[in-house]
């Protein structure tokens, strides 16, 4: 196809010519970077928020929406000005500057519960690695730095 292959983790086997490739490493490596640089990790199975090199300006100067189209029905979320959005495992997830580190998971069926600190237990991070649909939102309270 007259093209040269320069990625070496690009899906060309020996046997036969230029393939189209799928997720390159360099790309898969940039995914995991990003997820490192928002702090989120598992722990023993437990799903962690700790972000520490995020810029101030990755935060949102203004109120505004957040259009997720990925989600089984597209639809909006309000998005806060001084907050961060990113999607995790299909989940949006808002951190947002605050006094306290806690979690807010809000649950499908309209209920909120709110857990101190910055990790969930084994279950409410299965739910989530399985895409189960339980949680609608997660609002992240992060310590703001002084």
């Amino acid at each position: 196809y007259g093209a040269i292959p320069l990625d070496p983790y690009s899906h060309t086997p020996g046997f036969a010519g230029v393939q189209q490739p799928g997720m390159t490493g360099q790309v898969k490596e940039d995914i995991l970077s990003r997820l490192v640089e928002l702090g989120v990790s598992v722990e023993e199975g437990r799903l962690a928020f700790n972000p520490r090199v995020i810029r101030e300006g990755e935060f949102v100067g203004s109120d505004g929406s957040w259009c997720l189209p990925a989600m089984p029905e597209t639809r909006t979320e309000t998005i806060d000005e001084g907050t961060l959005g990113f999607l995790l495992f299909g989940v949006p997830v808002i951190y947002r500057s605050s006094d306290v580190s806690r979690i807010i998971l809000h649950r499908a069926d309209g209920t909120r519960e709110t857990i101190e600190g910055t990790r969930l237990d084994r279950g409410r991070s299965r739910s989530l690695f399985g895409r189960e649909g339980l949680v609608r939102k997660i609002v992240v309270d992060i310590l703001r730095h002084a």
